[in-house]
């Protein structure tokens, strides 16, 4: 049993390695090397390492979930891969959702000087529904995450 999670392992982290590079070429994956993605009129520069950082945790996720799911949380091991790459993936999440919420208008603020009264509208306000949706996904995050602990859990003392 612990040598094939080895190669569920092993195999994982080589898929992430190749969709990186195939994805986003060889020089991307210096330290120095960045990725530039174009938001409307916001032009914004990361580090490719944090977009590796990103997928890699995506990928486990979602192998890890579905290999969770299937043996029904009775591997230790894979359970204890999803756990982290979730609360990895919550980590990421919850930075999001600050960066969304800094984007966001509030309502009742005032902009200086005020212009029009002061007050800001807002209605069509995409980064409320931006906010919103990154909240919900988090929410959905954590109760996977307490979930798999409960199971696994569950599992495990009845194991021993």
């Amino acid at each position: 049993m612990k040598n094939k999670e080895t190669f569920w392992l092993i195999g994982t982290i080589l898929f992430v390695i190749v969709f990186f590079f195939r994805s986003s070429g060889f020089k991307s994956f210096d330290l120095t090397g960045s990725v530039d993605i174009n938001f409307h009129e916001t032009y914004y520069v990361v580090p490719s390492i944090h977009v590796f950082i990103l997928t890699a945790t995506l990928i486990f996720f979602m192998v890890y979930l579905i290999r969770m799911v299937r043996r029904n949380f009775k591997n230790l091991t894979a359970n204890l891969i999803f756990m982290i790459s979730n609360i990895t993936l919550i980590l990421i999440f919850t930075f999001l959702i600050i960066l969304a919420n800094g984007m966001r208008e509030i309502p009742g603020t005032t902009k200086y000087p005020p212009l029009s009264g002061g007050i800001i509208e807002n209605a069509g306000n995409r980064w409320n529904d931006v906010y919103y949706v990154l909240f919900g996904i988090q929410l959905i995050l954590i109760i996977l995450l307490t979930l798999s602990g409960i199971k696994t859990g569950l599992n495990y003392k009845r194991a021993e």
